[in-house]
């Protein structure tokens, strides 16, 4: 494909930029401020103006960016499109210095649900957050650091030595088999080598005032279409940057004059959003509210307006396998580019009610935006989004929805190219319309 379309450009960027939650966030400031929005602090008392367009990051991982149309009625309540920043992955641990047999590894844990075997045997690099010593011993210093260097390497067990993998598979032992090799112990490291020295060496200061850090461990492959007719894309942190992608974009480049859009990005759904920057937290209802108060308005009158307004949760699908057809409900499974996917579930672990899905099926018919239907095989469990635990802090309609992928919570997973350009173009819509 000689012209990516904007909306997979704009994803490959993401994917690029976004190698932590906390750099996706980042990427996110840059692109609203090139696209004039303010940035606000979550400490002040706001002054908004109708026809602005605004951001404010209260956490490092977290960020909420809303546009006030020019001939906003605050009756007319909002839009949101939430969606998360985290991803699963390994981290690493504090003191993770281990020297085994002329080798330095790094001691970790694992960070939601990935599958553990498809981080082995390619390269790997380190991103995420170190704070130093601030001028005030309560006032650290924030530095977002990435490698963007092939720094570590998980080797897999040789067949010769475990003659049964391909039969039964290699369980893995968390805390003795998810230690990737940093280097041996010559020239520059040795068994007096420390994490926060090859940190401060990146950074450009003193491995002593090196006070905590999050350091995400994250696959080296580049996001690429892939098929015969490259229609297929193949990338790490599909989940859930394709939905940031597009929502960010979307809102940027929709122009609704009467009432509110917003984006909220959250951390830690994977896992279990239970976190200050979670959905299941205060400080969207917090936010939203500062908003009302802005232009005179009390809590009570803002639950009262955004009740008749619509939520969209979007997080990736889980698409058809035709490896495993018996995973998939045997009416509703949505296949790899013909449309992203809306899910339900009768028991809400994906929300949605009849009148929102009429409402965006609706929008989908008189937009030409292909969709599918995505419920759970019955006897199956299937994942969850932040869609119920948001909409249980917030009066409105909810959905769930995103674009189908194959190879979810692997190292590297697989979408669509028409899926999200569709998924797009439906986000624009929704902000538009």
């Amino acid at each position: 494909m000689s012209h990516l379309p904007n909306e997979i450009q704009q994803l490959f960027d993401y994917l690029k930029a976004g190698t932590s939650s906390f750099h996706v966030v980042d990427h996110s400031r840059q692109i609203l401020k090139m696209a004039g929005f303010q940035e606000l602090s979550f400490k002040d008392t706001w002054k908004l103006e109708k026809g602005g367009r605004y951001f404010c990051v209260p956490f490092d991982t977290t960020l909420y960016a809303f546009t006030i149309g020019s001939d906003c009625n605050l009756s007319n309540g909002i839009r949101i499109g939430g969606a998360h920043t985290d991803f699963p992955a390994l981290k690493v641990k504090p003191n993770p210095e281990i020297f085994s047999h002329g080798y330095m590894q790094l001691n970790t844990e694992v960070y939601g649900g990935p599958i553990l075997n498809t981080f082995f045997d390619r390269p790997l690099s380190l991103s995420g957050k170190i704070v130093t010593r601030g001028k005030r011993y309560d006032k650290p210093v924030s530095h977002l650091l990435d490698f963007k260097a092939p720094v570590l390497y998980l080797p897999n067990l040789a067949i010769h030595m475990n003659r049964n993998v391909n039969d039964k598979g290699a369980p893995i032992d968390n805390q003795k088999e998810l230690l990737p090799l940093i280097g041996t112990l010559q020239g520059a490291l040795n068994k007096n080598t420390t994490i926060l020295q090859l940190l401060s060496k990146e950074l450009g200061v003193n491995a002593s005032d090196i006070l905590d850090y999050d350091l995400c461990i994250y696959s080296m492959d580049q996001p690429k279409l892939v098929g015969i007719t490259e229609e297929f894309i193949s990338s790490p942190r599909l989940d859930d940057i394709t939905s940031v992608s597009a929502l960010i974009h979307g809102l940027i480049e929709s122009s609704n004059a009467d009432r509110v859009n917003m984006v909220c990005l959250f951390d830690n759904e994977e896992v279990g959003s239970l976190s200050k920057q979670g959905a299941d937290s205060a400080l969207a209802s917090v936010i939203i509210g500062k908003i009302w108060q802005s232009f005179g308005k009390n809590t009570i009158d803002c639950m009262a307006d955004i009740s008749d307004g619509l939520m969209l949760s979007v997080d990736v699908a889980h698409a058809y396998h035709p490896n495993h057809p018996g995973t998939q409900d045997i009416t509703n499974y949505p296949v790899i580019n013909q449309g992203f996917v809306l899910k339900t579930a009768s028991n809400q672990t994906y929300a949605w009610d009849p009148e929102i899905l009429g409402a965006l099926m609706d929008l989908c018919d008189r937009e030409d935006i292909p969709y599918q239907r995505f419920v759970k095989r019955s006897n199956t469990r299937g994942g969850g989004t932040i869609a119920s635990i948001i909409s249980s802090h917030l009066p409105m309609r909810t959905a769930d929805l995103g674009v189908g992928l194959l190879a979810m919570h692997s190292a590297c997973e697989m979408a669509g190219v028409k899926d999200q350009v569709a998924l797009g173009k439906f986000v624009k819509a929704f902000f538009d319309k």
